[in-house]
């Protein structure tokens, strides 16, 4: 119906003649709805503005195109149907509100801004779409959650690259308060392969591989500056080139090491 090129109109004159005519009409029947305000408030009112509405597309303002900018994961047949405009339908009649409620009710979308364009008459949607900022394990399935901690409903996904891997009972709930300790340390923040939500309180980090890399415990409370602990450990010890298998750091006065019985020459120094 709609095509996502703006095509410059060839009639402009003739849409301008058509608005300086609509303004006319549309001033003198704003000025006959006050002075008859009792008897057109409501249906009546409503019918004259379709009347005006109807006249307005008759003169040629009436939606031609829907550009679209912003869309990644939404598709356009997705939003034109959210839009549900008619052939002819009148861009000066169309409720932009409505619009952009109705577009962010779609999957991907987070936000948007519906414009009108005249001459050409077009309606210009500009869409932000929801940022995907880590994966859910839950019950067999995979699911794409935001940085607000938002689980995104798909059948699908496949990330574009490599990303955090979620489990636990309400780990996407807790995802934003996670990710602000992670910028502390961002570099060390990559390195994450997976963040378990253990029993609803508190996070486990697996660094390196997830099957097989170490596990960090971090407290219920105070995650943020357990966190900075490790990260300042890194930094000093290069811990994480160790051959170790986990650190527990939910006490407060100290951090208990499990090392790799292998390696005989290995030594931690706290």
């Amino acid at each position: 119906m709609y095509d996502k090129v703006m095509k410059p109109s060839a009639e402009w004159v003739y849409r301008l003649v058509g608005m300086t005519g609509m303004i006319l009409i549309v001033s003198s029947m704003a000025l006959i709805a006050m002075m008859f305000r009792d008897d057109i408030i409501g249906e009546k009112f409503g019918k004259l503005m379709s009347a005006v509405y109807k006249i307005s597309a008759d003169y040629g303002m009436y939606v031609e195109d829907v550009i679209v900018e912003g869309n990644k994961r939404t598709s356009y047949d997705d939003l034109v149907m959210a839009l549900n405009l008619s052939d002819n339908e009148s861009i000066l009649g169309i409720d932009i509100e409505k619009l952009q409620s109705k577009i962010e009710q779609l999957t991907w979308v987070k936000s948007c801004v519906v414009k009108r364009s005249f001459f050409p008459n077009n309606i210009l949607v500009n869409i932000e779409e929801r940022t995907v900022k880590a994966i859910w394990e839950y019950e067999g399935r995979y699911y794409p959650v935001d940085a607000e901690g938002n689980v995104i409903e798909v059948e699908e996904y496949e990330p574009d690259a490599p990303i955090l891997v979620l489990a636990g009972e309400g780990a996407p709930h807790h995802l934003a308060e996670l990710l602000r300790a992670f910028k502390q340390d961002e570099e060390l923040a990559l390195k994450i392969k997976a963040a378990v939500f253990v029993s609803n309180r508190r996070w486990d980090l697996v660094f390196g591989h997830r099957d097989n890399g170490i596990v960090v415990k971090l407290p219920e409370k105070g995650f943020d500056a357990a966190y900075q602990k490790i990260s300042l450990l890194n930094k000093r010890q290069g811990i994480f080139k160790r051959k170790l298998t986990s650190f527990d750091l939910r006490y407060p006065n100290k951090i208990i090491v499990d090392i790799d019985k292998s390696v005989d020459d290995l030594v931690y120094k706290r």
